[in-house]
């Protein structure tokens, strides 16, 4: 059972799912932060959010964003999704979204036709080290 779950039809309205944020931190001072959808609307926002010493010792984003496209019968599908300006968000990925859910891991599930895809989020514990795992379930 999950901590947190929201489903298909949560994550599809814009207007609920873009305040659903979560954040995942590590011991050796980084984190991984966005909404439940995984589109950054704050500068915050990244996949790997680290200290660097040699600069300031302050966060940097050192990955804001990674963007999975599947291909099926030669048709793409961006599963992505950014906010510009002027309110305006593509690629619109997070219709493909079928549930999100978090307990010790960040998990996203996506459906495009019959294909079934997860990503799962892996912050490593003492190094500035994050590992995206995707796996095809169908």
């Amino acid at each position: 059972m999950s901590y947190l779950k929201f489903d298909k039809l949560q994550l599809v309205n814009l207007e609920y799912s873009l305040k659903k944020e979560f954040i995942r931190s590590n011991r050796a001072g980084s984190y991984s932060s966005s909404t439940i959808i995984g589109c950054n609307t704050r500068k915050y926002h990244g996949l790997l959010v680290c200290p660097i010493d040699e600069i300031d010792g302050e966060k940097h984003v050192i990955l804001s964003s990674l963007d999975l496209t599947v291909i099926q019968h030669d048709t793409e599908f961006n599963l992505g999704i950014h906010k510009f300006p002027d309110g305006i968000f593509y690629p619109k990925g997070h219709k493909y979204l079928r549930d999100f859910e978090i307990d010790k891991v960040p998990l996203n599930r996506y459906r495009i036709g019959g294909v079934i895809v997860s990503r799962q989020a892996v912050l490593i514990a003492n190094e500035e080290q994050i590992i995206l795992k995707y796996t095809l379930l169908k």
